[in-house]
């Protein structure tokens, strides 16, 4: 693959994802959240669904603001939440169930590991990074290689991302990829700490502390997986 050194700063503004992603994308977006991680372990400890009233006395036990907590609950978190699946919520009566997401039920062991364990990120700052296919598949694709050129790590996650080999893929669909690596995703992960990359030689690379994130990275990429 070849590119130019001027990239136009609209590369990644609607990047294509896998339907099979999106929920996962949006299940990160939520979880990223602590306030939103304790929402849904109390939910899921309820047999019944619980009056928003109640998430507020649970996380004011933390905060005291109830007003503000309100209105986050109302115009982020719940939303979120719901819109991964994760809960079902009626503004209008005011009252959350639990989801029953097997996807997220498989996480909670492997989130609940990584908490009690000493890590180079924050837990934060790890769902934050998985919730975006590319970036998931990026770090995936560099835990099996280590290190490639900005180029192939491309190639790799335009044919996870498309489910075609790269011959049956448009040249400018790769670029696409490609430059929304090379704008957003990359840079994200080495702001990190993930990822070494020389733009000079157009070349990542995991660093340590990458590769030792790999068993929590690729069991909450893959949390269903056998």
């Amino acid at each position: 693959m070849t590119t130019t050194d001027s990239c136009p700063d609209t590369a990644d503004a609607n990047p294509h994802s896998p339907e099979r992603a999106v929920p996962l994308d949006a299940t990160f977006d939520a979880l990223e959240n602590e306030d939103c991680r304790v929402l849904l372990w109390h939910l899921a400890e309820s047999d019944d669904a619980l009056v928003v009233d109640d998430l507020v006395d649970r996380l004011a036990e933390t905060e005291t603001d109830e007003e503000r907590l309100r209105a986050r609950l109302h115009h982020s978190h719940l939303p979120k939440l719901a819109d991964a699946g994760l809960v079902a919520y009626d503004a209008e009566r005011e009252l959350v169930a639990y989801g029953e997401d097997a996807r997220f039920e498989a996480m909670v062991p492997i989130i609940e590991s990584f908490e009690q364990t000493d890590h180079p990120i924050s837990l934060d700052s790890l769902l934050g990074l998985l919730a975006d296919f590319r970036r998931r598949e990026a770090l995936v694709t560099l835990l099996n290689h280590e290190d490639l050129s900005l180029p192939d790590l491309a190639d790799e996650v335009t044919i996870a991302e498309r489910g075609e080999p790269l011959t049956r893929i448009d040249a400018d669909d790769v670029l696409q990829v490609y430059l929304s690596l090379y704008h957003t995703h990359v840079p994200k992960l080495a702001r990190a700490g993930l990822v070494d990359y020389d733009q000079d030689d157009d070349y990542v690379a995991l660093t340590d502390a990458g590769l030792a994130l790999e068993s929590p990275i690729r069991a909450l990429c893959d949390p269903t997986d056998d």
